[in-house]
């Protein structure tokens, strides 16, 4: 019974080492599945790239043919001195239409037009004088000055002109003390609109279209540079730059805009030669903008010949180029100088 009982017990323990043995051999053949691995980290974040609407363009500029937000029903039409105590201006560069006229000595004066709203300061303004109301009626423009020469007023009053005068109506512009009277008044378009108002100037429709805009290739030889002499004592040269517009200069010096402390360029400049007589003995001038006249267009480089014919002070004057059709310019501003008979305009290929 005993070598039985030692037997059985001798079989237990060897199936039992069995049984240990095949149970580790399994484990040790069975392989885990690993997890699966992480994304690799790109050191970019993703990001949802929204799509932004784009912003209406706005219509186009009756002045330069350029896209703006708002159109008034009518430009303000701004006197600015061109005296050396007058310079650097501002305002000039923003302007749509700028207008250069000589005044006593052939010194000139700039009406500058705004269609659009400018924010800056614009100035300085100086007073007005005949020819310059009736470039402003033309356009029916807000004219807005500080004082008048002999004549002005009479002409005022009989085309009925909108104008602002500071004498009378300070609140629209202001004077900064950096500068010495009468070289320090200015204006923005955001004071003058509040006298527009006053004076039920607003009321109207958007003017037409000053010119025809259309675009054009730079020829292979440009007008590298234009020279202007209204007299003795006022020279302008424009110079052709890498925008494709020419860079003004008045009596050698780079002719800047204190807004922006950088140069004022234009895109179109017109010359209309015009008489020009001196009828007080204080040197004020006659200019006759009626009848009709020769003039240059430079634009995109080019020159060419044109003519100005006006038929009466009520009416536009219309610039004619040798096709015998209104002239078309580049989009963008337009500078018009009123040259008298005497003066002098060169310009140079390159």
């Amino acid at each position: 019974m005993k070598k039985e009982k030692g037997d059985s017990c001798f079989l237990l323990l060897f199936s039992l080492l069995i049984l240990t043995v095949l149970l580790i051999g399994c484990k040790a053949n069975t392989v885990s599945e690993a997890p699966p691995a992480p994304p690799e980290e790109t050191g970019e974040e993703e990001s949802i790239i929204e799509e932004e609407e784009p912003e209406p363009p706005g219509e186009p500029s009756p002045f330069t043919g350029l896209p703006v937000a708002e159109i008034f029903n009518r430009p303000y039409a701004i006197i600015v001195e061109n005296l050396p105590q007058a310079r650097p201006q501002s305002g000039l560069s923003a302007a749509e239409i700028v207008y250069e006229v000589p005044v006593e000595g052939y010194i000139t004066r700039f009406l500058a037009f705004f269609i659009s709203p400018y924010e800056d300061d614009i100035g300085p303004v100086r007073s007005a004088r005949p020819y310059l109301a009736y470039i402003a009626k033309e356009y029916d423009g807000i004219l807005a000055h500080c004082g008048y020469s002999i004549h002005t007023e009479a002409v005022l009053k009989a085309i009925n002109a909108k104008h602002i005068d500071e004498r009378f109506n300070s609140l629209y512009f202001k004077r900064i003390k950096s500068r010495n009277m009468p070289h320090n008044l200015y204006t923005t378009l955001s004071r003058l609109a509040v006298g527009a108002e006053k004076f039920n100037y607003l009321q109207g429709s958007s003017p037409a279209p000053a010119f025809s805009f259309v675009e054009r290739d730079v020829p292979e030889h440009i007008v590298s540079s234009i020279s202007i002499t209204f007299s003795n004592q006022n020279h302008v040269e424009y110079r052709w730059n890498s925008g494709n517009t020419y860079t003004r200069f008045n009596d050698g010096s780079l002719f800047i805009d204190a807004n922006y402390g950088e140069a004022v360029e234009v895109k179109n400049i017109i010359i209309q030669f015009v008489q020009a007589r001196t009828f007080t003995d204080e040197g004020h001038l006659e200019i006759t903008l009626t009848g009709e006249g020769n003039g240059l267009l430079f634009s995109g480089g080019t020159v060419e010949e044109i003519k100005w014919e006006k038929n009466g002070y009520e009416e536009k004057t219309r610039f004619i180029g040798t096709g015998g059709q209104e002239i078309q310019v580049l989009p963008g501003n337009t500078w018009i100088h009123l040259v008298p008979q005497s003066g002098k305009v060169e310009w140079s290929l390159n």
